[in-house]
C-alpha cells in the first residue's frame, strides 16, 4: 500500500496512473473539487523542492495545457500571484511511505479482525451490495466501509481530538502498530461502533475502488 495523507493506494504505481487518468480528463483551469486541492497539498508536500516551489504559500492549483509537447500539467498558483509548475511524478517516484501513512495503515491493522469477523458472519450466498450480484464463493466475497475508510479516520481525529502526525508506529509489513496503544484501542473501539460494513463481490469493490480513488470523486 501507499498513503498520501489518510488516502490509500495499492501502490506508487496506481496512484501514478490515477493522477494520469485525471490530468486526463479534468477541465482546463482552477481546481475547485475539495477534496483534488486536498490530495494536491498533500502532492505537493512531497516534492523534493517543496518549500521552494510553495514559497509564500499556494492560493490555488489549476490544470494547463502543457506549452511544450502534448498534454497537460498542474500548476499552482501562490498568494501573490506568482506561478510555478510541477511533476506529480517527481512527488510521488521518490518518496518514501510518510510517517502518517505508515500511522493510517497501522489503523488499518488495528480493525482488520472487526472485517474478518464481519465477513465469517455472513452466510453464502449473499447479494453484493453494490451490484445486487448473488456472491456464492467466498473467494469472491469482499468486505467494505459504505463511508469510507478515510472519512472515519478523519472523524475519529476531529472527534477525539487526534494528530495523527504526531503519533508513531513500530514493526512493519502486517506487524506495523501504532505505538500509543490507547489511540489504537479507542480507535478500535470507535471504528466498532461507527463503521458500517457490507459486503461486496470482488469486481464490484476492485471498479468502486478505481472510482473512489479518482481526484475528481467527493465520495471517497
Amino acid at each position: 500500500m501507499f498513503w498520501l495523507g489518510p488516502f490509500e493506494y495499492k501502490s506508487k504505481k496506481d496512484l501514478l496512473d490515477r493522477l494520469k487518468n485525471y490530468l486526463q480528463k479534468a477541465q482546463i483551469g482552477m481546481i475547485t473539487n475539495k477534496l483534488a486541492v486536498k490530495k494536491m497539498h498533500l502532492l505537493i508536500a512531497m516534492h523534493p523542492d517543496a518549500s521552494r516551489k510553495m514559497g509564500v504559500g499556494i492560493d490555488h492549483f489549476k490544470i494547463v495545457r502543457n506549452q511544450v509537447g502534448a498534454g497537460r500539467g498542474i500548476r499552482l498558483v501562490r498568494i501573490d500571484g506568482s506561478e510555478e509548475g510541477f511533476s506529480y511524478k517527481r512527488c510521488i517516484t521518490g518518496a518514501v511511505q510518510s510517517p502518517h501513512g505508515k500511522v493510517c495503515e497501522a489503523l488499518r491493522f488495528t480493525v482488520r479482525s472487526q472485517l474478518i469477523a464481519f465477513r465469517d458472519a455472513l452466510g453464502l450466498p449473499v447479494k453484493c451490495a453494490i451490484s445486487d450480484v448473488i456472491i456464492t464463493d467466498r473467494k469472491d466475497l469482499h468486505i467494505d466501509h459504505k463511508d469510507p475508510f478515510w472519512i472515519l479516520l478523519e472523524r475519529f481525529c476531529q472527534d477525539r481530538k487526534v494528530d495523527l502526525a504526531a503519533m508513531e508506529t513500530s514493526g512493519n509489513g502486517e506487524n506495523l502498530a501504532l505505538m500509543d496503544l490507547k489511540i489504537s484501542t479507542a480507535f478500535e473501539d470507535y471504528h466498532r461502533l461507527h463503521a458500517e460494513l457490507q459486503p461486496l463481490l470482488k469486481a464490484a469493490n476492485v471498479a468502486k475502488g478505481g472510482r473512489r480513488a479518482a481526484f475528481t470523486e467527493t465520495s471517497m
